[in-house]
């Protein structure tokens, strides 16, 4: 089943538009889970391994094609209620724990709910339904009976308007009290109504921008919901209104976006990526009960909505994972070992960003329930050490004949390792996907050695693709084009007013090839001044500056300041060419939901978009560390890794190198035609764009195809090159030292 997403984003007035998995006891209460489980090492022959853990499985959901969920609750006896939208038609469906159940009525019968409904079940033995009308967005609220018509209850209080002719309440989460008054959480306060319209309390919360706060309940009088620092539990019978504890968060602030359910005896249970976790009324520390790095819940597609207990210990848990809704079904095993019998370790600088190989990492984990794959994050390991220290350290290790059995090689020496033995021939473990010809030759061509082998290659590729006036796209070809055709001052500038930092960040990743020898890896002679008077031109043109400060009034200035995304690459400059800012746009196409706005722009200007001289960014690049003591199993990962399965899954950190996956996201029965996302401003400027459809991204893929040269930027060296270029922006230094500060520093850093 698909769910319809509607996606949105608001641009400002002014701007441019674990643990141990299982336990011995398969009761909640009697569980035990410590916060360092699961860093413990595997178990050893001889030992006496602890038995019994959550395991994961998946429950069926009914229905038709396209028919997609609008909710899904836990009714009165327990049994998961489910209702589904299909041809503008409500339908209900209940689980008995074996099958679905489809009921003869809805108890919707008749309304118009355009979308995003949300079942309530009350406290009264009610259900309601609360929904937005798509004109104006005003919400209604109507109570349904199964012997009757739906009720419409707080007409007038959701009626309410602004003086500018909004709406003055946007419910994001709502409960019914046992005696039928109305709990609406409205941003920062939760307000109780009476059914008549009349405020019985308030009590203060921290808002958040989901648009169904899933972290919070309502359990007769008891309301848990999100405070600055963790959960808060207020009673809210009419005599009341106050706080009863505050629950510090399990993993931080992104618990405020977690799923929460009442246990049986006072406490709660929460789900977030890490697994689900249980605290006792109380209480003061989180048990994991369920080990969420072992199952789906720590893929980064898995976006989790509700958490429901079982009548059995067990948990159901609704998640949309790449668009596709799915109900993971977690019961107790006490047959397997607690703790998985074997690790393999992948290290990377930064795989918090690296979604392929994480999704891949769970993915793995559910098909080898004996495996644990430990993810090594380089700087969060390195704290506040540098990467280059990070890096050296990591040298000495792999050179000793040490380190994790799979290495992400991304801002790692990986040409070092190769010529120093470091790398394993991936070959021998490729051979029957390179026979299938499910890599191009783009793909392996570039990371294919002298000698024939090929000791690594990219699980993901970032497309650069271009567009705009065509006089101005043949401009950017080179640095020296560049600044010939920016001399010219009736040119609109070729690049977006940004800071110089960013601006010579995005000019060095473009024209790598043009600066760095592509063969020994170090700088070309005197191409760091012409970096620099490239960006100094560019700059000029669109009056960049080191840094702006507060003569740009607002969130201007904020948005001129951010950094560039961590592989400095341009992108998301569709406004600024649909606004007459710049002449032409750069896009660094990571996935197909990345191309909705920029399609729409070019589009309603008439052009087409084209590949940037062939290039493409590389990223999380695979290598096998020759001297793991994993080797089998690290092919076996890498393998998985370059599947289709993994390659499927569209996360937004890359486009797919597998052909077969590439082939299925240009088909017509992959994505989700309905989906769109709108930016608007207080400016009046309003832009929409719907998703690619099947000639756009066979376009883009034919694009990917033929780009064959890949970005491969040394991040150390940019650093370098930032910090000692620094002044020749703010006026301090000459070109011609700035230039010279930054060779030299180089030169250092390659004779290392």
């Amino acid at each position: 089943m698909m769910k319809k997403r509607w996606m949105c984003a608001l641009l400002a007035a002014g701007m441019l538009a674990s643990v141990l998995s299982g336990c011995g006891q398969s009761s909640f209460t009697e569980t035990k889970g410590t916060a360092d489980a699961g860093t413990k090492p595997q178990a050893q022959e001889g030992d006496s391994v602890p038995m019994g853990r959550y395991v994961e499985g998946e429950i069926e959901l009914p229905g038709e094609s396209r028919e997609d969920i609008s909710d899904i609750i836990q009714n009165e006896n327990g049994a998961l209620e489910l209702y589904t939208e299909k041809d503008d038609e409500i339908r209900r469906y209940t689980f008995d724990g074996q099958e679905w159940r489809r009921e003869e009525k809805s108890l919707m019968e008749g309304l118009e709910i355009p979308y995003n409904v949300h079942v309530i079940l009350g406290g009264d033995g009610s259900r309601y339904a609360l929904y937005p009308l798509s004109n104006g967005y005003r919400f209604r609220l109507m109570k349904l009976a199964e012997d009757g018509e739906p009720q419409e209850i707080l007409e007038e209080l959701l009626s309410e308007k602004r003086d500018n002719g909004s709406y003055k309440h946007y419910p994001d989460f709502a409960g019914i009290t046992p005696e039928g008054n109305i709990l609406l959480s409205l941003r920062d306060m939760t307000r109780v109504y009476t059914p008549e319209g009349e405020l019985v309390m308030e009590v203060p919360q921290t808002s958040c921008s989901s648009d169904w706060k899933t972290a919070s309940y309502l359990k007769g009088n008891e309301y848990l919901t999100i405070g600055e620092n963790g959960y808060i539990r207020y009673d809210v019978s009419e005599t009341k209104g106050q706080m009863m504890e505050e629950i510090a968060y399990q993993q931080g602030n992104s618990d405020q976006y977690a799923a929460v359910t009442p246990d049986r005896e006072g406490g709660f249970f929460m789900a977030n990526p890490k697994g689900i976790h249980h605290i006792g009324q109380g209480g003061s520390i989180w048990e994991t009960v369920v080990d969420g790095e072992l199952n789906s819940l720590s893929q980064p597609s898995a976006y989790i909505i509700k958490l429901f207990v079982g009548a059995e210990d067990d948990f159901y848990v609704w998640i949309n994972s790449a668009g596709t809704d799915m109900i993971k079904h977690y019961t107790y095993d006490p047959e397997i070992p607690s703790v998985p019998g074997k690790t393999l370790t992948v290290y990377g600088l930064d795989l918090g960003s690296a979604e392929t190989v994480r999704q891949a990492a769970s993915m793995f984990q559910l098909a080898h329930p004996d495996v644990r794959v430990e993810l090594i994050d380089g700087q969060t390991e390195a704290g506040s050490t540098t990467v280059s220290d990070t890096i050296r350290a990591l040298n000495t290790e792999l050179l000793s004949g040490n380190g994790a059995d799979v290495l992400v090689l991304d801002g790692l020496p990986a040409d070092a390792y190769i010529e120093k033995g470091v790398l394993l021939d991936l070959r021998e473990a490729l051979k029957p996907m390179l026979e299938a010809e499910e890599f191009g030759e783009n793909i392996t061509g570039p990371f294919t050695a002298a000698d024939g082998g090929i000791y690594r290659i990219p699980s993901r590729m970032t497309l650069m693709t271009v567009y705009g006036d065509p006089e101005a796209l043949a401009s950017l070809k080179t640095m020296e084009d560049a600044r010939r055709y920016q001399s010219d001052p009736s040119h609109l500038p070729l690049r977006p007013r940004t800071t110089y930092e960013n601006l010579l960040r995005h000019i060095f990743m473009l024209y790598s090839r043009e600066i760095v020898d592509s063969e020994s890896g170090m700088l070309k002679p005197g191409k760091i001044a012409e970096l620099l008077e490239t960006v100094k031109v560019l700059g000029e043109a669109n009056d960049s500056r080191a840094s702006f400060d507060e003569s740009e009034e607002g969130e201007i200035r904020f948005y001129y300041n951010t950094s560039l995304k961590s592989q400095s690459l341009p992108g998301d400059e569709s406004i600024e060419l649909q606004r007459g800012d710049i002449c032409a746009a750069i896009e660094s196409v990571d996935g197909m939901y990345s191309l909705m706005l920029p399609l729409a722009v070019a589009g309603q200007l008439g052009y087409q978009m084209e590949g940037y001289n062939a290039c493409y960014m590389p990223s999380q690049m695979l290598g096998i560390n020759r001297s793991g003591g994993q080797i089998g199993l690290a092919e076996e990962f890498v393998r998985f890794v370059l599947g289709e399965q993994v390659q499927d899954s569209d996360l937004m950190d890359g486009l797919p190198v597998n052909k077969k996956a590439a082939a299925h996201w240009a088909s017509e029965d992959w994505g989700n035609p309905e989906l769109s996302i709108a930016v608007s401003g207080g400016d009046g400027y309003s832009l929409a764009g719907t998703f690619p459809t099947v000639e756009q991204r066979s376009h883009i893929f034919a694009l990917a195809e033929a780009a064959d040269q890949p970005i491969l930027a040394d991040q150390v060296l940019l650093d370098i090159i930032m910090a000692e270029t620094k002044g020749y922006f703010d006026g301090t230094l000459s070109l011609e030292q700035a230039a010279q500060n930054a060779e030299s520093k180089a030169n250092l850093y390659f004779a290392e």
